[in-house]
């Protein structure tokens, strides 16, 4: 954090006296903020559970958010317990509630399956509930659903991830998933903050590993993409495949080439596709390439 006094990236927060001090001229641009973590210390699980007096955080992977009582089974008495605990599970899950646990559940078996970090998750939850909400989850097949709200929670998570990926690993059907990714599009007109925030720039360094290319390329591409991206000349195409033809292009004048048909098979798309977004490119920006 820069300093607005001395302008240098010294401001720390110091735990001792609760405040943020700038260690480069000592200007405190905050004090006296309140900690609210535990008063109290634990060193491993079993005393953080013997010590903690509140339960587990608001999750919107769980369809009341965890907000629930769990009955438990008392030997003492276990056929009265078992069927408080019968009966508190019926009550838990109202009517309205059953499409989106059953959504809910999907998902956090296919997210699992992705490796995708828990906010990403979180996201695509918190989309399948609008979804629920507004009853635009009707005739669309649920696992293909949950699969295109974790797709879309990746764009606006900033995640690089293409549709050959998803459609490697769940098999799905495209027309189906473009039905699906429609509905889920059509949210962000009344959540801004569920639009997506990926930049076509962002897929290059995973293209620029997978063909095993210096950094100068993917540097280059990156600085191509993003002036494209600033003028307005992204509108419409794909950010994989205009990302790929940046990467080509730029391995060519940087005589590092790969063909067009090395990266179409390591990026599972087709080389017509990169060859036309390639066009697009050396016709906005007048560039001339002899091979």
């Amino acid at each position: 954090m820069k300093c607005p006094v001395c302008g240098e990236d010294s401001v720390i927060y110091d735990t001792v006296r609760n405040q943020v001090v700038c260690v480069n001229c000592g200007y405190v641009p905050e004090e006296r903020i309140v900690d609210v973590g535990p008063e109290w210390r634990a060193y491993n699980q079993k005393d953080r559970m013997s010590k903690e007096r509140t339960g587990s955080p608001l999750s919107n992977n769980i369809h009341d958010q965890g907000l629930t009582t769990t009955i438990g089974v008392s030997y003492k008495d276990k056929r009265k317990s078992l069927s408080l605990k019968r009966t508190q599970d019926k009550t838990r899950v109202s009517n309205g509630d059953k499409k989106l646990v059953t959504l809910l559940s999907i998902l956090n078996q296919q997210s699992a399956k992705m490796g995708l970090p828990d906010y990403v998750r979180s996201t695509a939850a918190t989309i399948i509930r609008k979804l629920v909400k507004e009853k635009a989850t009707n005739r669309i097949d649920k696992n293909v659903l949950v699969i295109a709200a974790l797709y879309y929670s990746c764009e606006i998570n900033k995640i690089p991830q293409h549709l050959q990926e998803f459609k490697a690993k769940f098999s799905v059907d495209r027309n189906e998933f473009w039905k699906a990714l429609k509905k889920i599009q059509n949210i962000k007109q009344t959540s801004p903050e569920l639009r997506p925030k990926i930049k076509p720039n962002e897929y290059i360094p995973k293209i620029n590993s997978s063909l095993n290319l210096p950094q100068p390329v993917a540097t280059k591409a990156s600085q191509l993409v993003e002036k494209m991206y600033d003028e307005g000349m992204t509108s419409g195409k794909g950010y994989l495949a205009l990302s790929a033809a940046a990467v080509y292009l730029m391995s060519t004048l940087m005589d590092k080439k790969r063909t067009q048909k090395e990266i179409a098979d390591a990026l599972k798309i087709t080389e017509v596709t990169i060859r036309n977004r390639y066009k697009d490119i050396i016709g906005n920006f007048d560039i001339e390439v002899k091979i």
